[in-house]
């Protein structure tokens, strides 16, 4: 499942997924995973909560940001759920190229069982590939 938390920046995005982040490892059976492009929230997440500082990593695409989180899930076979925040910040993306970024991502959940949560920040109008994960 993929679920997108989409609006302008400064809407309260990392909030509402730090809130989702922090209550789903209470009741996750499996490990959780929080990526943001900076270290700004590690201290509101719980320490039960893998932390990632993506921009720590010589990631250089969105292509190569898929095969990270591949080999995340080959390390770690217990990952249920991801939470990417100002990922898309980093890798700058058109619309249609964050639609064909998202069906990479709905392999990965559909084949490993993983869920994600992405926030999107944008303005204007909102991609049709968009509406399956709202």
């Amino acid at each position: 499942m993929i679920n997108l938390l989409i609006g302008q920046r400064g809407m309260g995005k990392t909030k509402d997924m730090i809130k989702n982040a922090n209550l789903a490892v209470k009741s996750a059976k499996g490990h959780i995973v929080f990526i943001d492009e900076s270290n700004e929230s590690i201290l509101e997440i719980k320490h039960d909560i893998r932390y990632i500082n993506i921009s720590e990593y010589p990631i250089g695409s969105s292509n190569e940001f898929i095969a990270y989180i591949y080999g995340l899930l080959g390390m770690d076979n217990d990952i249920e759920k991801i939470y990417l925040d100002g990922v898309l910040n980093v890798y700058i993306m058109t619309p249609e190229e964050i639609c064909g970024w998202l069906d990479k991502i709905k392999v990965i959940s559909d084949n490993r069982k993983v869920d994600f949560e992405i926030s999107i920040s944008i303005n204007g109008d909102i991609p049709d590939c968009f509406s399956p994960y709202l």
